[in-house]
């Protein structure tokens, strides 16, 4: 299997699992802000990749969500196997958006305390 196509099934695997753990867990409107963000912001909070800013698109999508819902679904246990959660604190903090210290049921890092943390 290709490289790329390994990239688009992880991809779509997470997706899956996003929409499955937002629709398990929480009101329908915060389902769409988690595909939003999977499909956004996916390449620069997920494990194991560089730590790079993000795009434009990935912070117009941050900046639209319904933060606290959002990060309860940061805390399932699949979703957590997949993402860096010093990475979701990095790209908030340079998207601009504030998200609270224990985003995902993990408290934020002093790396990124400065401004991403309420």
């Amino acid at each position: 299997m290709s490289q790329l196509a390994r990239a688009s099934l992880t991809a779509v695997a997470m997706l899956l699992l996003l929409a499955a753990a937002a629709a398990a867990e929480g009101p329908a409107g915060c389902q769409d802000d988690v595909v939003a963000l999977n499909e956004a912001c996916y390449q620069y909070v997920q494990k194991g990749a560089p730590t790079v800013p993000p795009s434009q698109e990935c912070c117009d999508a941050v900046r639209r969500v319904d933060v606290p819902c959002v990060c309860s679904y940061l805390g399932s246990p699949g979703v957590r196997d997949n993402i860096s959660m010093e990475k979701v604190f990095y790209v908030s903090q340079q998207c601009g958006v504030s998200i609270p210290g224990n985003c995902g049921g993990e408290p934020a890092s002093c790396f990124t305390c400065s401004t991403a943390c309420t």
